[in-house]
């Protein structure tokens, strides 16, 4: 089953943080999935750092799971989407 919803955690002083929310806009349109970026020092940021004891950024959530820390390949991130 593909996924739904991928959420990716950054922060403003992350230099690879661009990159990994580039990869995930550019599968967007080609899976469908419901796309949030979110800084770890908001509210809603704060409550995925806290669920899932992330301690480094970029991290991606995908469907409610902590899938990568770090930016993935294109394949890496077509294969956790796919399930």
């Amino acid at each position: 089953m593909a996924a739904e919803q991928v959420i990716l955690l950054v922060s403003q002083w992350c230099p690879t943080c661009p990159h990994a929310d580039e990869l995930w806009r550019k599968l967007q349109p080609e899976y469908g999935y419901n796309y949030e970026v979110l800084d770890i020092m908001t509210p809603e940021g704060k409550f995925w750092v806290n669920k899932l004891m992330i301690r480094s950024v970029p991290s991606t959530v995908i469907d409610g799971q902590l899938k990568f820390v770090g930016v993935p390949t294109e394949e890496e991130a077509r294969q956790a989407l796919e399930g």
